[in-house]
C-alpha cells in the first residue's frame, strides 16, 4: 500500500526524468503541520528558488545582485 508521501515521491521522480529530457527544472515542497512558522511564504519561495538556482551552471546575475542587496540589508540573511 502506498502512503500519500509515496505517490508524492513517485511523482516528483517522474517529472524529473521528463525535465531531463527537456529544458525544464523541477522543485519541490513537502509541508509539514507539525512545522508551521518555518514554513512561511518566504521560507517557502526561498527554498524553491534554491532547488531552481542550484541545477544551473551559474547564478543569474539578477538573482546575485537581489541576494546581494538582501544581505546587506538584513545582515546575512541565507538564500
Amino acid at each position: 500500500m502506498l502512503t500519500s508521501r509515496d505517490v508524492s515521491s513517485l511523482v516528483i521522480d517522474s517529472l524529473c526524468d521528463l525535465a531531463g529530457e527537456q529544458n525544464a527544472a523541477v522543485a519541490c515542497f513537502y509541508f509539514d503541520f507539525a512545522a508551521q512558522k518555518e514554513q512561511s511564504s518566504a521560507n517557502v519561495l526561498g527554498a524553491l528558488l534554491k532547488q531552481v538556482v542550484r541545477g544551473l551552471e551559474e547564478v543569474p546575475e539578477e538573482i546575485a545582485q537581489a541576494y546581494g542587496k538582501q544581505e546587506k540589508v538584513i545582515g546575512g540573511r541565507g538564500p
